[in-house]
């Protein structure tokens, strides 16, 4: 499983009437938009998404170190 703090929560809205949340990878520009009903829900809903799509500890890690390397 995924670390869970490798996830926040950058954005909280209403649309059509239901919660919604987007969830960021820290360190990284993926941003996932995901209907919840708490905080916690979203981020768990995030972590199973990026699972989903084959994101791992290590594949984050290598995003985040790609990233730093992409900001000097």
């Amino acid at each position: 499983m995924i670390n869970k703090s490798y996830f926040r929560i950058i954005e909280k809205y209403l649309f059509l009437g239901e919660t919604r949340y987007r969830v960021q990878i820290t360190g990284t520009n993926i941003v996932f938009n995901i209907r919840a009903d708490s905080d916690e829900e979203a981020i768990d809903k995030a972590v199973k998404l990026a699972e989903k799509i084959g994101l791992n500890n290590e594949n984050i890690e290598a995003l985040r170190d790609k990233y730093k390397e992409v900001g000097k």
